[in-house]
């Protein structure tokens, strides 16, 4: 492989535009050598935007034997078609989430990088938060006790609006809030206390996207636990984790820079603030750049990528649990006004 990694950005919508183009380009270890979508204006305004001269192309199979890898950010849909088209080339790919619109599709995916010897790297960009890091070491490690309930929510009137507008589409988008919203949050369930063992689920949808639903997780290891996860488009909620224990009251907000905070038990008045000691970590740049350098770092054998592709499809698999046992959300639970 050459010293910089040749990277092709396949998707040419607001993602890329705002997230992985300007972190690529701020990676000394990836050369962006591609734009790819089948809107060649999109693709030459970002080109112009950026002050690059990448090849231009609307079908990853132009670029396929000029990159080393790519970023795949388009509708959820066509996930499995690009990935595979570049595994099969032996070109490893960062995923947008969700990984693909089924977990056969999943399964196909992580097939052709086997067989290719290629990198799936599910772009689940909150794992490189460094407070979720924290908070995952700080469960793995006892430090607040036995975790006895968890409460996630996220809500927005409205929000992301994509240029292809796929997320409109059951078909495009493989379902509404819980595939747009919550599948971070699910990744991030994963990454915590591994597969739910029993879910339930319920959303709004009548034959569309989903515009608000809430999930419910139990946990049977050791004393077992519940959690409940709540998402809507409709209604503004403020997003976070709060997570009870034996010890403590944990509480994390749903940004990059979010405080982790405890409040013990015995001393409900007190607020302890947990960070890391490690200040590379906490002063380390941005998400996607952090996502974008592990990515060039895997695709060059330096480490393994820190989001296993087995977890996406962990997620792939939750998602269908949870559509699978679909109960209709008929409650007016946030309150919204007449």
């Amino acid at each position: 492989m050459p010293t910089k990694l040749r990277l092709a950005l396949v998707g040419g919508g607001l993602i890329t535009e705002s997230a992985h183009l300007p972190s690529a380009l701020g990676c000394a270890d990836v050369d962006v050598v591609a734009l790819v979508d089948p809107v060649r204006p999109r693709i030459e305004r970002l080109a112009s935007s950026f002050a690059i001269r990448p090849k231009l192309a609307a079908d990853v199979d132009e670029v396929l034997d000029d990159i080393d890898a790519a970023v795949i950010a388009t509708p959820n849909h066509t996930h499995a078609r690009i990935a595979i088209a570049c595994l099969e080339r032996g070109v490893s790919v960062l995923v947008e989430k969700p990984l693909a619109s089924s977990v056969a599709e999943g399964r196909a995916i992580l097939d052709a990088a086997a067989r290719n010897s290629a990198i799936v790297a599910p772009a689940y960009v909150t794992r490189f938060r460094p407070n979720v890091r924290l908070l995952q070491h700080l469960l793995r490690t006892g430090y607040f006790g036995a975790v006895r309930k968890f409460v996630h929510q996220f809500g927005t009137r409205g929000g992301w609006a994509p240029l292809s507008a796929y997320n409109l589409s059951k078909a495009t988008a493989g379902g509404g809030v819980l595939v747009v919203t919550a599948t971070h949050f699910l990744d991030r369930m994963i990454y915590f206390w591994g597969r739910p063992d029993e879910v339930e689920y319920q959303d709004d949808s009548r034959g569309g996207p989903e515009a608000n639903c809430i999930a419910r997780f139990r946990y049977l290891q050791g004393a077992g636990f519940e959690g409940e996860a709540r998402y809507s488009k409709t209604s503004a909620m403020p997003a976070g984790l709060v997570i009870e224990t034996e010890r403590c009251t944990v509480v994390l907000g749903d940004t990059d820079d979010a405080e982790l905070t405890c409040r013990a038990r015995e001393r409900p008045e007190i607020v302890e603030v947990l960070r890391s000691a490690d200040r590379a970590a906490a002063d380390s740049p941005s998400t996607f750049v952090r996502q974008i350098e592990a990515f060039a770092a895997a695709c060059r054998g330096d480490a393994a990528f820190p989001v296993p592709s087995g977890d996406a499809l962990t997620s792939l698999e939750l998602l269908e649990r949870l559509y699978a046992c679909r109960q209709p959300l008929t409650d007016d639970w946030y309150g919204a006004p007449s």
